[in-house]
């Protein structure tokens, strides 16, 4: 049976953890639409599909970007004729979306809209 010192220790541990993902994770949505905001201006919305793909790992992936009144700026199934909106899409993909999954567990699995939090300005 582990001391009681050390389950505070653990307790203690996890609270610290979990005030860490509470901080991280409305950055890293505020990076991602940053990111690519400046490669399709006006972006506001990312609307995502998470999943566990072939090789069992688990990727949040852009399917469309919006701006504040609802059009599309970017659609995975379209494309986009700018070479850099599509490696920023990717890169936003692989560098901030795929750990905002890990860190929130399955909160972005399936469809999900990823927006700042109301009043949130960084």
């Amino acid at each position: 049976m582990p001391s009681p010192s050390l389950i505070e220790a653990f307790d203690a541990a996890r609270e610290r953890h979990a005030a860490a993902v509470a901080a991280l994770v409305p950055l890293l949505i505020e990076i991602a639409l940053a990111t690519v905001a400046a490669s399709l201006p006006g972006a506001e919305v990312i609307e995502t599909e998470g999943e566990v793909n072939e090789d069992w790992l688990f990727t949040l992936r852009i399917q469309r970007v919006l701006d504040g009144k609802g059009e599309v700026l970017y659609a995975a199934g379209l494309g986009h004729d700018d070479p850099h909106v599509e490696t920023t899409i990717d890169t936003v993909g692989f560098d901030y979306l795929d750990l905002l999954l890990d860190l929130t567990g399955d909160d972005y699995l399936g469809n999900k809209t990823v927006t700042r939090a109301p009043g949130e300005t960084f």
